[in-house]
Formats: C-alpha cells, structure tokens, sequence
C-alpha cells in the first residue's frame, strides 16, 4: 500500500475542506504542506491524521498546514483535482460559481473547462 493509498482519507477531507496542498513523496515518507481556509479545517485535518495514525508513530508523513490569511490578499487558491467543477469548489467556500469565474478570466474562457491542476483564485 502507498502512503498516498494510507492516507487518502486525510487527503480526500482536505479537498472536501477547501485546503490546497502539494504532495512529494520520497524515502519512505509522505509530504503534505498547504493551507486550509480557516483553523476549523486544519484541526479537522490533524484529527484525521490521529485517528489515522494513533500517537503519530509511523514517522511516514510530514504534515505542514497554515490557516489563510484573508487580510493578506483577500483571496485564497484552490488547485483543480479530478471531479471538480466550479460550482463544487464555490460550495466549499460559501460562493457562487460565477465569482469564480469572474476572478479567473484570465486562464479561464469556459465555466465548464476546468482541469486538474490549474490552481483558481477564489475571491472572499
């Protein structure tokens, strides 16, 4: 079993959360690092980890998550997965696919064309 197979549990909750994070891989440990939208979603995803891994006593997974800061930019970005559509993403964050759209012009000339990996502004 991959560890990105061990912990897919954790990965699928943050994408249902609204973190975006980076995966890599390497000697045996797996590599987590992004921002969730708020603190509820970060402890959500440090309860997953626990539950997943009592104690923290495996050593295959550095997790490192910060919370947004929506003073800072007044956006946050999502990156595009498999099964995503705008309307999916805008739920999570609590507004309407055309916001999305709007704030992604410049690399977006359909609503219904979105592709995994593309990383979205996501306006507040």
């Amino acid at each position: 079993m991959s560890l990105q197979e061990k912990y897919v549990s954790l990965l699928e909750m943050a994408n249902a959360n609204g973190t975006t994070y980076e995966l890599s891989e390497g000697d045996g440990v797996l590599h987590i690092s992004g921002t969730a939208p708020n603190a509820e979603a970060k402890a959500e995803l440090w309860a997953e980890y626990e539950r997943l891994d009592p104690d923290f006593r495996s050593n295959d997974l550095v997790m490192s998550i910060s919370v947004g800061d929506a003073a800072g930019g007044g956006a946050n970005t999502y990156t595009v997965v498999s099964g995503d559509n705008l309307s999916k993403i805008a739920a999570k964050y609590g507004i309407t696919w055309k916001e999305i759209f709007d704030a992604n012009r410049d690399i977006l000339n359909n609503p219904d064309l979105i592709h995994p990996g593309q990383e979205l502004k996501i306006p507040s």
